[in-house]
């Protein structure tokens, strides 16, 4: 990247900065691993898509590469009972160009044949019963392009949120699976204040409206560092204070309270990962009262224009972390997206067949012995996710498994009463 002395100026309010801190230890306890008390047959599906300017090609990697995903679900079997949604990023932002409308939060069929607001291919005594016409691959192809005219600033978790509020889409008894697929992050804004003020400049409060206000008011940099300043911004992580955009902590709690037990919930994300974050002058604004407007660079290595690549999704990561093994991130840079669709399916799979393999870069405690050696602790829990919970500590080993595609490594452990397993190991988060 160039020098940020060489950006110009940038202007700032009366806001301080954020102290700077020191970098975050990489090594942090994640749950790689949870196992719930029955398997089970059926997974409810919603994809969240980005229909921004720039995602044409990415909805048809998905339509191409269902498959992938689709395959890993049904193993060496049939497939589990599913239902799949569509819906947008964009949700309506009255009187803002581009964004007044958007299907962000209902149900899309796109071009396929639907009887019903979401695909439904379930098992019965009879056989497979099935709402679209064709090969559930060229069905959901057709629900995935959802176009490329929707509103620049992508509500991912707001439109999750309203879609899932679709009667009988959700299932007591199955698994639900939230796919995000974005090239920008999340800018889900509480109320409309975020976007008001349209002829902001360079030095007012929320700055002029471009996609940067999503990060100067959605996510904190504890760099020591103004929020408009130009260069690499570090220990960068979602503002959960923010009175402009969503806590991403109790959006996480939200999901996880849409089962009846909170290991039910998967998230999957496909994004630009935040490895890099840096500002620079945004091109596509002039300058007011001579100073520059930031914007964030692109983090897929292709240095072009805002709208080409993707941009660091920092709240989005965030949210996966929040699920741990229960999660699969993967970079919506990868010229083809099978192996994001088929991890997705892998999670998924391991959580319905009550997997005990461990997910994730673990770290490796003693690097002489063969294999990983992690620091780990299990835990068996009752009444998960209610006031009325109870955990307690149980005996394991942890044991090689060459079936575990993360790490080859699975827990065994012992005197099991019908609870949850849960299982929490150090893990290396730059990774």
């Amino acid at each position: 990247m160039v020098s940020a002395c060489q950006y110009g100026q940038y202007c700032e309010g009366d806001w301080a900065a954020v102290p700077a801190e020191t970098t975050p230890s990489p090594r942090q306890a994640r749950v790689v691993a949870q196992v719930l008390p029955v398997e089970t047959n059926a997974v409810d599906i919603l994809f969240v898509i980005d229909d921004s300017g720039s995602m044409k090609d990415q909805q048809e990697q998905l339509g191409i590469w269902s498959k992938e995903m689709f395959s890993v679900l049904s193993g060496k079997g049939a497939l589990p009972d599913l239902h799949i949604g569509v819906t947008s990023s964009s949700v309506a932002i009255p009187g803002l160009e581009g964004c007044a409308t958007g299907f962000g939060g209902n149900l899309s069929k796109g071009l396929a044949e639907l009887e019903g607001a979401y695909l439904s291919d379930v098992a019965s005594p009879e056989g497979r019963v099935r709402n679209y016409k064709g090969s559930l691959t060229d069905a959901f192809a057709k629900m995935a392009r959802v176009g490329d005219g929707g509103c620049g600033y992508e509500q991912p978790f707001k439109a999750a949120r309203l879609a899932l509020s679709t009667p009988g889409f959700l299932r007591d008894d199955a698994l639900l699976l939230v796919v995000f697929v974005t090239d920008e992050d999340d800018c889900s804004s509480i109320g409309g204040a975020l976007f008001g003020d349209l002829y902001a400049d360079a030095c007012s409060d929320l700055g002029p409206i471009t996609s940067y206000r999503c990060f100067e008011h959605g996510v904190q940099c504890a760099d020591g560092k103004g929020s408009r300043e130009f260069g690499e911004r570090t220990n960068c992580r979602p503002d959960e204070t923010s009175p402009y955009v969503e806590s991403v902590a109790a959006y996480a709690q939200y999901l996880k309270k849409l089962k009846p037990h909170p290991a039910q919930t998967i998230v999957a994300g496909i994004y630009g990962k935040p490895n890099g974050v840096f500002a620079i002058p945004d091109e596509k604004v002039e300058r007011s009262r001579g100073y520059q407007t930031p914007r964030l660079a692109d983090v897929c290595g292709g240095m072009g224009a805002e709208g080409t690549g993707a941009t660091p999704a920092i709240r989005m990561n965030a949210l996966l972390a929040e699920f741990g093994g229960r999660a699969s991130q993967s970079s919506i840079c990868e010229r083809e997206l099978s192996w994001a669709m088929r991890d997705a399916g892998l999670v998924t799979r391991s959580a319905a067949t009550r997997s005990r393999c461990l997910r994730g870069p673990l770290v490796d405690d003693d690097r002489s012995a063969e294999g990983i050696q992690p620091s780990c602790r299990v835990e068996a829990t009752t009444n998960t996710g209610t006031s009325r919970e109870i955990r307690r500590a149980v005996p394991f080993t942890l044991a090689a498994d060459p079936a575990c595609p993360d790490t080859q490594l699975a827990v065994r452990a012992v005197d099991l009463r019908g609870e949850t397993l849960t299982v929490t190991c150090d893990v290396d988060v730059t990774r």
